[in-house]
């Protein structure tokens, strides 16, 4: 009875953990219901005997020289939303940015459209250097 009553009274106490709660479970359980893959560079390289992959690097021009993974498509993250309709949705696509964070949130909004067979390259092309994977400048 004291709990609930002190609960009542700390209003704002009792919502930050309930949020911090919510908080917890979505980022341990969040990952269950991605409805894309993430690769890390091996699963990658082995996504790319698919000669019909899709490799899409959705960084800015100006990042891209720094190079990029051979036979990819360029389309800003900016940009995809309006471009969607230029890839196909059958095949097998892998996503990569600088750091893995944008090709995730592209990753997921190609999912919610019917692209049934999507990856984000866990660590993006950053990664994809420290594994010294070729590149094209």
């Amino acid at each position: 009875m004291e709990l609930i009553q002190f609960l009542q009274g700390e209003l704002l106490l009792t919502g930050t953990l309930l949020a911090l709660i919510i908080l917890l479970i979505v980022n341990l359980y969040g990952d269950k219901f991605k409805k894309y893959a993430v690769a890390d560079t091996n699963a990658a390289v082995s996504l790319m005997d698919d000669d019909e992959l899709i490799i899409l690097d959705v960084r800015e021009e100006k990042e891209r020289s720094a190079g990029f993974i051979s036979n990819d498509i360029n389309i800003p993250m900016s940009q995809v939303k309006n471009k969607m309709d230029s890839l196909d949705k059958s095949k097998n696509i892998l996503v990569y940015c600088k750091s893995g964070t944008r090709s995730d949130q592209i990753s997921g909004l190609l999912s919610k459209n019917e692209f049934q067979n999507v990856s984000s390259l866990k660590g993006g092309f950053n990664a994809w250097q420290k594994a010294e994977l070729p590149i094209q400048k």
